[in-house]
């Protein structure tokens, strides 16, 4: 009986050393191969033995971070170098409209911390493009969509009257704010759109219109919708009707006195004669038809958005709205370290021409230099968005 249990004990153990044996053969051949962690569990009988053999290998895992060299700016020099202009002329919107406050912001900027003397002048997106193509401007406010008319030969002449030195005009920064189609009408007007209002041109009756001066924007939208629907400014001057192209000032004044019943304007929301319009008087939104919408964007590249409700009186609903965005363009001419000065001082300082012109809160310097249209970056502005790290 005591020769079988010694027997069997010895058997046990010589179970636990061939296992064990096995467990340390696996490791050795496993020392080339991927790091683990490994659990063997070996019973021989019930309650007798268990052997647990744990392998944990380490793993070195090497990062290399690449430090990113911070931007080198060039300061404005302490006086300004002989080359540069003596004084700049830049060219903006209507007085009262959204682009005067900016533009006379930036030419703050100029003669403060540039010395060079700047001059804010009313204008308009096309005559502005007009006027640096001829070197008559030095900085101009247009728009992106412009691009496209202005290097166009065919499209340059009708729009302009003539062909546009597309070369001589270059992009200062874009993006400036988000510009959105505004249209109302006096309450009670009968026509509701521009489908509506040629109507009742071609039915002899007096229309009393207002927009900005030829070229800008609004003025090129009210024509050419007018337009699809056979109507002109003659048709409807013929019909004993109005059609006033000025300031924004001025056309709120009118409408007050009765002399104008439906004025057209693009501005960023909330600009400052559509906010003193829509306190002053009652009004009702002048909308475009979905083919008007089709129209405008397919044609000249305006996208759609809306107006969000009760951002006037007059907007009860969302209003639907085409967008499209300003710019800043230069003529080529300028001198790039010049430039380069004022791109730095739109980026610095978005600040002090957002307190005078709330929307330009949009303007992300950072962004800016990707939403010019087809316009094409001045060398100097260029310099100084890579020098920053905004472009590649």
């Amino acid at each position: 009986m005591s020769t079988q249990k010694t027997s069997s004990a010895l058997i046990a153990v010589l179970v636990v050393l061939i296992v064990v044996a096995g467990v340390v053969g696996y490791f050795a051949g496993s020392s080339a191969a991927v790091p683990r962690t490994v659990t063997v569990t070996s019973t021989v009988a019930p309650s007798v033995i268990t052997t647990t053999v744990t392998k944990t290998e380490k793993v070195t895992i090497t990062e290399t971070v690449t430090i990113k060299p911070t931007p080198t700016v060039t300061p404005p020099p302490p006086t300004p170098p002989p080359y540069w202009p003596k004084e700049v002329i830049i060219k903006v919107g209507g007085i009262g409209g959204a682009w005067y406050p900016i533009g006379a912001g930036l030419g703050d900027l100029i003669s403060k911390n540039l010395k060079v003397a700047a001059t804010v002048q009313p204008g308009g997106s096309g005559p502005n493009i007009l006027a640096l193509s001829k070197n008559e401007a030095d900085i101009g406010m247009a728009y992106a969509w412009q691009s496209a008319v202005a290097k166009d030969p065919t499209l340059a002449k009708d729009y302009w009257g003539e062909v546009i030195n597309f070369t001589n005009v270059k992009l200062l920064a874009g993006g400036l704010y988000t510009q959105y189609f505004h249209a109302v009408k006096l309450k009670g007007f009968p026509a509701s759109n521009f489908k509506e209002l040629a109507a009742m041109v071609k039915a002899g009756q007096r229309v009393a219109i207002g927009t900005n001066i030829r070229g800008t924007a609004e003025e090129f939208t009210t024509r050419t919708l007018l337009a699809r629907y056979g109507v002109t400014y003659d048709d409807i001057r013929k019909a004993g009707g109005t059609v006033f192209l000025g300031s924004h000032t001025d056309i709120v004044q009118m409408m007050r006195e009765g002399k104008i019943q439906v004025y057209i304007a693009f501005g960023g929301i909330g600009y400052s004669a559509m906010v003193e319009a829509d306190t002053t008087m009652e009004l009702e939104p002048f909308y475009l038809t979905d083919e008007d919408f089709e129209y405008m964007t397919k044609t000249f590249g305006f996208k759609k958005a809306y107006i969000p409700k009760g951002s006037y009186r007059w907007v009860k609903e969302d209003y639907p709205s085409l967008v499209d965005y300003p710019v800043f363009l230069c003529r080529a001419t300028l001198p790039d370290d010049f430039v380069y000065q004022v791109a730095k001082l739109l980026d610095e300082n978005k600040d002090y021409i957002v307190a005078a012109a709330k929307y330009f809160a949009e303007f992300d310097p950072k962004e800016n230099w990707k939403l010019g249209g087809l316009w094409e970056l001045h060398p100097g502005a260029a310099k100084y968005y890579k020098d920053k790290g905004y472009m590649p």
